[in-house]
């Protein structure tokens, strides 16, 4: 890795470097120690407004007491004074602190005593009468030296405790000092290093031509920093940030270098962490989007060049959604990140698996020789996911839906080529999942058209296209009308009258279903108000929802305010869920489901009896009534499985006091079949088609003919 060298910094960026001192007495701490409070007040008056602080003391004892407590700067003590006088007070304080300096003041005659003084260590004397000038002319030495002793002691601390590696040398670049960071982090000893030139200890790897143009500069200009790579003493490489400076002496000669480093493995190490988590998926560790199509690129320049076929896969996991909101986003994630282990197992070293997020998939297959190439690498995808996936001994069946598109015959840009694969992935869907299908012009205009239905529906809606229909539920035996069915359909301006099948699923993938399923519930509680004030007998409305109902937060409170605005009851409506709807986020769907129930609004498990049933969603969630699916239905009187299957289906609703509707009934067998089994409620084209809502109160005039058909 090559040293990144920056600018010098300012001079008062280098380290150690010991600024000027200022006025050093308005730093300075005086202890005044005297026994004769006229002399002591002249003095301490003046000394307050040169120094910083002032502490009188009016004998020895108290002056001692007073050093012990406050750790002056400078003792003023009176020679001679009753009980401690000052020579013991001197010694005393000498004992304690040698540096701190000690001013005696004494008189001529007290020439003996001064010399006693003077062996025990005081530093300074003033002669008697004092007179404060000649006593500040004493203490600016003594406060300078105090303050430059301060500073060093600072100094000495921050290069002791500094996190930063630190090595000081003479001029010769003789090692004189480190400290204890500089053995935490280069792995030597101080006692190793001292007396070595600095250049023996250096462990960068950049080699010798930089070292040499490293000292060069520092010799120049005074200063170096860079970014380098160095070695312990143990061999360990590892990054630093490294600066170097020098200190000069009173007349400008170089007599210090100070070196100092930092081990900036840890902020290397996230910067890459960061790198990597831009390109690659911190779930699975492929590669994600931005790297993907960094690498789609490079392929088709290449391609391009050499006249190559590049191919590219776009995986879907089929039912993937069913995992994760059955057994949570924990398992989702085991089953993304053994998904992708089996998409590498399935290419080439040289080919790129990445997820574009969700449970969504793409494959780059550069340098194919033709797109049947591709088709077989996608025979691999879908075996290996198609295998079962072990879940706490359990297994789960999540297969793979796979579109293909190569480069050139369906596109000449990564985009188009994404966007086609993805069309050729839908198309597998389409037919069935678990199953690869190649790009084909016919795809896109499909696409085009579903774009154009989606558009057509938003328009639809404000037109005023939908209409509601109503296939009547009737009592069985007895033939009164207990509720109707509200199915939706679509006058669409030039395509004709549309069925469900044909724009639900589309208005479900584009998340129009949300505000088209609120004007169902509008347009039906607007109608219930109408035949209520036409003097009809009460209507129970069903009403099939999907799963991105339950989802809406406030889809209780949306169906109250329609309710209210309507000036209906929740008693006139049933809401019909699938038993894998209910499934899906139980929990939720619970708290929304009780919200309903609190309006009055009846619940229908829709389509039982086919698939897998839970049992368990009946008894925890509060459903009302079991739609018998007309799969069932269609077969009951000629499949004596099917039979089987209704009469237990029937048996267990009547043992859990829940009712029971047959949807689908066409014939009169079949009406007789659940007739005779007193099912409830029974529903199908054999009493009526879907009515019109003005068509309601005629059929129920010409009702009893249709049930005396049943009764014979």
């Amino acid at each position: 890795m090559n040293a990144v060298p920056q600018p010098p910094p300012s001079p008062d960026e280098v380290p150690l470097a010991i600024a000027p001192v200022a006025d050093p007495l308005q730093s300075l701490t005086v202890l005044l120690v005297e026994d004769d409070p006229v002399i002591r007040a002249s003095l301490a008056l003046p000394l307050a407004k040169r120094v910083g602080a002032v502490i009188e003391a009016g004998n020895g004892e108290e002056g001692l007491a007073r050093f012990r407590e406050h750790r002056p700067h400078v003792v003023i003590t009176d020679l001679v004074m009753p009980g401690l006088d000052g020579l013991a007070l001197t010694r005393a304080i000498k004992a304690e602190s040698p540096a701190t300096p000690v001013v005696i003041a004494t008189g001529h005659s007290e020439a003996d005593a001064l010399i006693a003084a003077i062996e025990i260590g005081v530093d300074r004397y003033v002669l008697k009468p004092v007179q404060v000038d000649c006593l500040l002319g004493v203490l600016g030495p003594l406060a300078y030296t105090a303050a430059l002793e301060s500073r060093q002691k600072l100094a000495a601390q921050v290069f002791a405790a500094s996190s930063e590696a630190i090595l000081i040398a003479d001029a010769d670049l003789t090692v004189v000092d480190a400290n204890d960071a500089f053995t935490r982090i280069s792995g030597y000893e101080r006692s190793e290093v001292l007396g070595l030139h600095v250049l023996d200890l250096d462990g960068a790897i950049e080699g010798e031509a930089f070292l040499e143009a490293l000292w060069r500069t520092v010799r120049d200009t005074g200063h170096w920093r860079g970014e380098l790579w160095s070695r312990r003493k143990s061999g360990e490489l590892y990054p630093e940030w490294r600066s170097v400076d020098v200190v000069r002496d009173a007349d400008g000669r170089i007599s210090n270098y100070v070196v100092a480093w930092t081990d900036i493995s840890e902020r290397k190490e996230a910067e890459a962490r960061i790198q990597y988590l831009a390109h690659y998926d911190a779930l699975t560790d492929l590669p994600n989007r931005v790297l993907f199509s960094d690498r789609f690129e490079q392929a088709l320049i290449h391609a391009r060049r050499a006249g190559e076929t590049v191919g590219v896969l776009f995986t879907d996991l089929d039912r993937f959604k069913l995992v994760n909101d059955s057994l949570g986003h924990k398992v989702g994630d085991q089953v993304l990140q053994e998904a992708s282990r089996r998409l590498l197992s399935c290419v080439r070293a040289e080919d790129t698996v990445s997820r574009l997020g969700g449970d969504e998939f793409v494959i780059l297959l550069p340098a194919l020789r033709t797109p049947q190439d591709a088709g077989r690498v996608a025979e691999k995808v879908v075996a290996a996911l198609a295998r079962p996936f072990r879940h706490k001994g359990d297994d789960l069946s999540i297969s793979a839906s796979v579109g293909i598109a190569c480069f050139p015959n369906d596109g000449e840009l990564a985009d188009t080529l994404l966007t086609h694969a993805d069309l050729a992935m839908y198309r597998a869907k389409s037919v069935g999942r678990n199953n690869f299908q190649f790009f084909s012009p016919e795809l896109e205009s499909g696409a085009l058209s579903r774009l154009s239905l989606e558009h057509d529906m938003r328009q639809g809606l404000e037109r005023g296209e939908f209409e509601l229909l109503y296939q009547p539920q009737v009592d069985n035996p007895t033939g009164r009308l207990l509720g109707v069915e509200a199915l939706i359909r679509w006058h669409h301006p030039e395509r004709g009258l549309l069925l469900p099948r044909d724009f639900i699923p589309l208005a479900e993938e584009s998340g129009f279903i949300v505000p088209l399923s609120l004007w169902v519930l509008a347009e039906a509680a607007r109608q219930v108000s109408v035949w209520s004030g036409a003097g009809l007998p009460p209507v129970r409305v069903s009403i099939n929802l999907c799963a991105a109902q339950l989802k809406q937060p406030d889809f209780a409170a949306n169906f109250a305010r329609i309710l209210a605005e309507a000036g209906v009851s929740g008693e006139y409506f049933e809401l019909e869920f699938t038993e894998q709807v209910l499934m899906q986020d139980g929990e939720r769907n619970l708290l929304v489901l009780s919200d309903l129930k609190k309006l009055g609004v009846g619940i229908t498990l829709d389509d039982f009896g086919v698939g897998y049933s839970n049992l368990n969603v009946l008894r925890r969630l509060p459903v009302d009534t079991l739609k018998i699916d007309r799969s069932l239905v269609s077969e009951v009187t000629e499949n004596k499985d099917d039979a089987v299957i209704v009469d237990a289906i029937i048996s267990m609703a009547q043992r859990m006091d829940l009712k029971v509707v047959a949807e689908g009934v066409e014939t009169a067998d079949q009406a007789g079949f659940f007739r005779d089994r007193a099912c409830q409620e029974i529903q199908g084209h054999f009493f009526s088609k879907p009515l019109a809502a003005a068509d309601l109160p005629g059929y129920l005039n010409n009702l009893p003919g249709v049930l005396a058909q049943v009764a014979g």
